[in-house]
């Protein structure tokens, strides 16, 4: 009984869900709301009002997550990460963002990974303040150095995020910290490298459940792997399908937008590549990711596209894109005629070598 009964009393002492206290100094009679990430919108969770400087919230959480609570119309927001314990916020009602957050071990170590961020922030900052005052005087040189600069901070910000998240693969912070600073910039292998270093119990929560995804869709859009099917409506509302076109030739899998200026900038290549070696088999089906089809259409023939082209016009919530694994524009895949996926991102010179690489030996 002397050896069981420690256990039992730790048994029971593990909280089972969050306590919420928080105190704002001088407020009173104003609504706050806990809200939560959903589907990669703010939802709210509960809401509750402040009583003289007091308010608190109670729930269950499957996972530690980053929550926010947002006080009054417009008053400000606290972000914290939120884990099933008694947790206190105390906060000023004239600088909610510098709230302090104290029982969550998780936000503890959140804000220990942020402080440690806050030399390449503060460079970042320098180098845009930088681009910014020669964009003004038109310094075209003062310009490149500012952006190059900028470029290789955030590269080492990246290196440094993917040297902490490798190291802590037990943390519910890497499949967060791993989605926010570096998802969009990794490859498949880069991925599931890190996710495979994710603990089972890292492995239930929502961000490495997305990270998931986002690992699988890029393995199934690999160079070699069976190019993906979809349907879309061209410009006149008509259902084009990516199959009508592969099978004949080479077919480029264009993913653009009206509004991209890089993509707009691509075209004119893109317009050379299909004037050249149309007559050859050569096809591009291209996918806009814009929202209003009056830019789309007017993109179109500015642009002199004379390629199909299709959209559902529902952004980065385009059906093909998501797919894809879009999250980035321009991007492209190139599908041969057995429908296999042989080279992707191919843009300006590279794309001219390929296709004279391909087109030269037949």
């Amino acid at each position: 009984m002397l050896i069981t009964l420690p256990l039992i009393v730790f048994a029971c002492s593990k909280q089972t869900q969050y306590d919420i206290s928080g105190n704002i100094k001088n407020m009173n009679k104003v609504p706050v709301t806990l809200q939560k990430t959903q589907d990669g919108e703010w939802s709210t969770v509960d809401s509750a009002q402040v009583e003289f400087g007091e308010f608190s919230f109670q729930g269950k959480l499957k996972h530690p997550q980053m929550m926010r609570l947002v006080v009054g119309q417009n008053q400000g927001k606290i972000k914290f990460f939120a884990e099933n314990a008694d947790i206190s916020i105390k906060a000023k009602k004239d600088s909610l963002s510098s709230a302090q957050v104290k029982g969550s071990q998780v936000h503890r170590k959140y804000k220990d990974f942020q402080g440690q961020l806050k030399d390449f922030n503060h460079k970042l900052e320098k180098a845009r303040q930088a681009y910014q005052k020669a964009h003004k005087k038109e310094d075209e040189k003062a310009m490149e150095q500012a952006g190059k600069r900028y470029r290789k901070i955030s590269e080492d910000r990246r290196a440094f995020v993917k040297e902490y998240v490798g190291k802590n693969g037990d943390s519910y912070l890497a499949p967060y910290l791993t989605r926010k600073y570096l998802m969009t910039f990794l490859k498949y292998k880069q991925l599931d490298s890190l996710y495979s270093n994710f603990t089972p119990k890292v492995k239930k929560t929502k961000y490495a459940r997305s990270l998931k995804e986002r690992r699988d869709v890029l393995k199934r859009t690999q160079i070699g792997k069976e190019y993906i099917d979809f349907t879309l409506p061209d410009t006149s509302g008509q259902a084009v399908s990516l199959s009508d076109h592969v099978g004949d030739g080479y077919v480029l899998l264009d993913f653009w937008a009206a509004w991209c200026g890089p993509c707009r900038k691509e075209n004119p290549n893109l317009v050379d590549a299909y004037q050249k070696y149309h007559d050859q088999g050569f096809e591009i089906v291209g996918v806009s990711l814009d929202k209003s089809k009056k830019a789309w259409v007017n993109a179109i023939h500015q642009d002199n596209i004379t390629w199909p082209q299709v959209s559902d016009l529902q952004y980065w919530d385009n059906k093909a894109s998501n797919k894809y694994g879009i999250v980035s524009i321009p991007s492209n895949f190139l599908i041969n005629k057995e429908g296999k996926i042989v080279d992707k991102n191919l843009r300006g010179e590279k794309l001219e070598e390929k296709l004279k690489e391909i087109y030269a030996s037949q």
